[in-house]
């Protein structure tokens, strides 16, 4: 009875939203591989409002329960790409669903006889689309862009094309000291303007994500 009532729980939100597919699982980087180095490639991206940082829920066709979460750290057009994070010993594969997290479980009716909630006018549509984002990582202590990290900006310079508005986003942190920060900041846009990129402003307001090293993010607006 349990597992039907879960299995009617996610059939709820299949109905309420498309479920994004994963079409891809690819390792990168160097061997020996570990589950963590595992990249996996989903059929939506800022077509489907997908921002760096998302956390998102998988699941198996036919498996009542969900077995784990992706965490986005790249997003193009329409595809992204995620690290997993595990629930138990199953991981992702080519083919299972992934739905947004917050959407978990349907919302539970409340009484019939609450207070109506007040009408609140709709927010104003933003005058500019949220920027194309790509995650890399730095070594601990260190300011050059590695070899992999040259290659991720090569690729995000060609798909989104040397125009347009640019920055490096290199988040404050305690264990973070202002020159090396600054460092790597010029380290990205000196990577950049080698690239064809012209400008690029540097932020570091703060921002973390998962991942045992130095996070920074390369931004876009078109």
């Amino acid at each position: 009875m349990r597992c039907l009532l879960l299995g009617l729980g996610f059939a709820c939100v299949l109905g309420a939203q498309v479920p994004l597919h994963i079409v891809a699982v690819e390792r990168k980087g160097l061997p020996p591989y570990e589950a963590a180095d595992r990249i996996y490639r989903l059929d939506g991206g800022q077509n489907r409002g997908l921002r760096v940082g998302d956390r998102l829920l998988v699941k198996r066709s036919g498996e009542p329960r969900a077995i784990g979460h992706l965490r986005v750290v790249e997003v193009r057009g329409e595809q992204c790409e995620a690290h997993f994070e595990p629930s138990g010993s199953a991981y992702p594969m080519k083919g299972d669903l992934v739905l947004r997290a917050e959407l978990k479980w349907p919302p539970v009716a409340g009484p019939l006889d609450v207070d109506p909630l007040p009408m609140t006018s709709p927010p104003a549509p933003s005058s500019e689309a949220p920027p194309q984002e790509g995650l890399l990582f730095f070594f601990p202590q260190q300011a050059d862009l590695s070899p992999a990290g040259l290659k991720k900006l090569e690729a995000w310079v060609r798909a989104w094309g040397v125009g347009g508005r640019w920055a490096v986003q290199v988040p404050s942190a305690k264990a973070l000291s202002t020159a090396l920060q600054q460092r790597r900041a010029e380290a990205l846009q000196a990577a950049l303007r080698s690239l064809g990129v012209a400008q690029a402003k540097v932020e570091t307001e703060p921002r973390t994500t998962d991942g045992k090293y130095d996070p920074a993010w390369i931004r876009h607006w078109e």
